[in-house]
């Protein structure tokens, strides 16, 4: 990301640069075409296909291990409170799967009723819940008594959406059910599902249109992406009142909250930073990463972390091809911050003298030192002062613009960053 300075003595914020994402793998391609949703156990990473029919399980490296085929338009997906079983719902025949995540094939199938259509899944108050098209214009929210030999299945007698909600849960509050509506304004809801039926106990109308949610770990709030905002929103489970934001930018499209409670922020990024992650109870950004530099869109629904908290999956789809398969295995690592002090320019032979400074939100032990490059070619290393400051001086012997290339090696703590200035020699 070249960055050319506008001022003489101006600070220059020249940001660690997106195709250089430290701690992803590279891209692993998927044989699927489609994509609705990204989950994960602590065996495999399931991708569900609905344009495949299919649902893809592979191991946390990214290695596949089958392509659940025979899921006539495999959209949302649950698991079981005990990881056992996989739900995916069916839209195009009208009934949920059970997978055994063991042996990844299915081993029952509930039919949801004609036309109902079943999109999102949630498990709680000890039933499946699935979102559904209930009429024409309405969608509702229906259950599957999954755990009885003979599954009996409920639908909403009384339809509240326009859109099939997105719905999300947590073991930590095991009878609460949070739905929210996916295709206009009618709000989100928490529901009381621990009689069996849903009691409607929070609302809020200030949010809609959403296309991802999650409950915290401690099953005390629901974070939402939608598309229409530029950030991300923390909700209390107890009223639905807005706890927080995260300034994540546009377009927010995906989230997915950690066991240990770390939060991952996703939007359509069109080439920046594509997944921002906060510690537990922090707003700022510890880590921003870039996946999808320069072509590629992060999927809505498309994060999900391993339950030992330790990666993240993430997956893009090109503007033609298959799914694409991050892993983020550096995920308790910070990113740093790489700015420039530089004059707009100088002139041909004479010295040029940039400062420069690192920081970042986690401290560092020591800061060591930075690699200089210009234009491609290193030409000097600097010592990283205490505060974070860095100096370096060149001779250029041309005229022309220069691009002049910092790069933290990275340590312990802190991924590796590369960030750039740009200077114009003259006469």
């Amino acid at each position: 990301m070249a960055l050319a300075t506008i001022a003489a003595s101006m600070t220059l914020l020249a940001g660690p640069i997106p195709a250089q994402a430290q701690g992803v793998s590279s891209g692993i391609v998927l044989p699927v075409n489609s994509h609705w949703q990204t989950l994960a156990d602590s065996q495999h990473v399931y991708v569900s296909a609905p344009g495949d029919d299919a649902v893809l399980a592979t191991d946390h490296d990214g290695h596949v291990l089958k392509k659940i085929e025979g899921l006539e338009g495999a959209r949302g997906m649950t698991l079981s409170w005990d990881d056992a079983t996989l739900y995916v719902a069916l839209p195009e025949a009208d009934a949920i799967a059970a997978i055994d995540t063991t042996t990844l094939t299915e081993t029952r199938r509930f039919a949801t009723g004609e036309d109902t259509e079943p999109e999102n899944l949630a498990v709680a108050g000890g039933k499946l819940w699935f979102s559904y098209q209930a009429t024409v214009f309405d969608a509702g929210i229906g259950s599957v008594s999954v755990e009885e030999a003979n599954p009996v299945v409920d639908l909403d007698r009384d339809p509240l959406y326009y859109g099939k909600p997105q719905l999300a849960s947590s073991p930590a509050s095991p009878d609460r059910l949070v739905a929210a509506e996916s295709q206009g304004s009618l709000g989100m809801r928490v529901y009381d599902v621990g009689s069996g039926t849903a009691q409607q106990v929070a609302y809020t109308d200030e949010v809609g249109s959403v296309e991802d949610l999650a409950v915290t770990p401690d099953g005390q709030s629901v974070v939402t992406a939608r598309g229409s905002n530029y950030a991300h929103q923390l909700w209390s489970m107890s009223d639905l009142t807005e706890i927080a934001t995260y300034d994540t930018g546009p377009y927010p499209n995906s989230v997915a909250v950690a066991p240990d409670g770390t939060v991952a922020a996703g939007i359509v990024a069109g080439g920046d930073w594509d997944v921002y992650l906060y510690k537990p109870g922090s707003t700022t950004a510890i880590r921003k990463i870039a996946m999808s530099w320069p072509n590629m869109d992060l999927l809505p629904r498309g994060l999900a972390w391993a339950p030992d908290s330790n990666r993240l999956f993430a997956t893009r789809f090109p503007y033609s091809g298959e799914v694409i398969l991050d892993i983020i295995t550096d995920v308790h690592k910070a990113s740093s911050d790489i700015t420039f002090q530089a004059p707009t320019s100088s002139q041909v032979g004479k010295r040029l003298t940039v400062h420069g400074t690192i920081s970042s939100l986690l401290p560092y032990r020591s800061h060591g030192q930075v690699t200089v490059s210009r234009s491609g070619e290193q030409i000097a290393t600097s010592q990283v002062k205490r505060d974070g400051s860095f100096t370096f001086t060149d001779r250029p012997a041309l005229t022309g613009w220069y691009e002049y290339s910092v790069s933290y090696a990275g340590d312990p703590d802190h991924v590796s960053e590369t960030a750039s200035v740009s200077v114009e020699i003259v006469n």
